[in-house]
């Protein structure tokens, strides 16, 4: 993995990326959705899905 992403906090458990103290550690995120025009249009497109939330940090 990457290192974590500093002022950056996640707390989808089953992205690949997502540490116990709730870190990013892509090393780069890409958010998208350049047409949004709310909060909720918004999406992390650097999130990957691991197995199982067991397997991720």
């Amino acid at each position: 993995m990457d290192k974590e992403i500093k002022g950056i906090s996640c707390e989808v458990k089953n992205c690949i990326y997502h540490d116990t103290h709730n870190n990013c550690n892509a090393g780069h995120i890409k958010v998208g959705n350049k047409t949004a025009q709310s909060e909720s249009e918004t999406k992390c497109e650097t999130f990957e899905c691991c197995d199982t939330i067991v397997d991720c940090e």
